[in-house]
């Protein structure tokens, strides 16, 4: 399981302050009241990264019907889709949400994962994708993605 950067960045700074004021002072009472909140502060992030990827074993492929990237423009919004295709980009994986640009030789979309995949998928691989198809404040569409799953190499 993975925490995000920011939630690394959280921990350390609040780590750092509690060792840098119990230095100061001393004070054991301080550090009885401000141990378990830096075990919330771990615990959280670990408990939800737990619970979304319990959720996305859950989720079947086959439970989504395929599409071609060039046959979406006639679906609607919130429609549950399945595609696959290369990966040609891939940001904001530090936050955990990675985005990725999908790309299957009719067309290419953007897939918005609302956690991140099992597997460290880069740009290149060959990937299959599911979630609903949204238009965003741009009109263009967008699938938010619930799972992805690299497909293996024949």
């Amino acid at each position: 399981m993975r925490m995000s950067l920011p939630a690394y960045i959280c921990l350390g700074i609040s780590v750092f302050f509690v060792i840098f004021t119990y230095a100061l002072g001393r004070d054991t009472q301080f550090l009885l009241m401000t141990l378990p909140m830096i075990l919330v502060l771990l615990g959280v992030p670990l408990a939800l990264g737990y619970m979304n990827r319990r959720h996305a074993d859950q989720v079947e492929f086959g439970d989504y019907r395929y599409f071609q990237i060039k046959d979406l423009s006639s679906i609607r919004a919130g429609e549950p889709v399945r595609i696959r295709g290369t990966i040609k980009t891939a940001s904001l994986k530090w936050l955990n949400r990675p985005n990725f640009r999908v790309s299957d030789g009719t067309g290419e979309i953007g897939v918005f994962m609302f956690w991140a995949p099992r597997e460290d998928i880069n740009p290149g691989d060959k990937v299959e994708a599911a979630g609903s198809l949204r238009v965003g404040p741009t009109r263009k569409q967008n699938i938010w993605g619930i799972k992805m799953a690299k497909i293996p190499a024949k």
